[in-house]
């Protein structure tokens, strides 16, 4: 048994290995002169840069032009990209900065209202689902008004899956500092929710 699960964690560890590899592989390749092949890593974390600008501004369109130009920001720095560093913790360095600088450029933008249309067979399962987008969707009001400094840790964790080394790397802050602020920032959705649900 024990012999199993040492050959699934080596396993697994070189297959991750085999991951970052690849990443460096390929940025060797782009740095090389074979520029098609950025397409590739465009391709691998176009959804995790997308889903960072999403929880930012809560506007698709806006979430887009912001993921098209960190992507362009990351092709003409690419050259400074670390090799000891995960790819996605660098992409997401990049996100979350042009996110910022996205902020402070613009204060008021346009929020998106479309809402997928809900088809249920029955009132009662409309409902329930209905509720659960309510709830969905209050949590995701909350998070978006927390300040940056506290947002950002905490989506980089559990949006990006960055461990806490990770997001002490990619925001440039002591390790204590990420987990500081991950820490007060879900202390202050929880007193958020029990106030939320004593009102309901």
């Amino acid at each position: 048994m024990q012999v199993a699960l040492r050959y699934e964690f080596l396993e697994s560890y070189w297959l991750l290995k085999g991951k970052f590899m690849e990443d460096r592989m390929i940025v060797e390749r782009c740095l090389n002169g074979d520029t098609d092949s950025f397409e590739y890593l465009v391709t691998k974390y176009k959804k995790l840069v997308y889903s960072i600008a999403l929880r930012f501004f809560n506007d698709p369109h806006l979430a887009e032009d912001v993921t098209q130009e960190v992507f362009f920001k990351a092709y003409r720095k690419l050259y400074m990209y670390d090799t000891n560093m995960k790819f996605s913790a660098w992409i997401s360095r990049i996100a979350h900065n042009t996110c910022i600088d996205t902020l402070r450029k613009n204060k008021n933008y346009s929020v998106s209202a479309e809402e997928n249309p809900v088809v249920e067979d029955t009132a009662e399962a409309a409902d329930e689902i209905l509720v659960r987008k309510e709830k969905k969707h209050w949590l995701e009001e909350q998070i978006r008004a927390l300040k940056p400094d506290y947002k950002t840790p905490l989506l980089l964790f559990h949006q990006a899956g960055l461990s806490y080394e990770e997001i002490a790397k990619t925001m440039n802050v002591p390790l204590s500092i990420v987990k500081n602020r991950i820490y007060r920032a879900r202390k202050m959705l929880k007193e958020k929710m029990a106030e939320y649900y004593r009102e309901a």
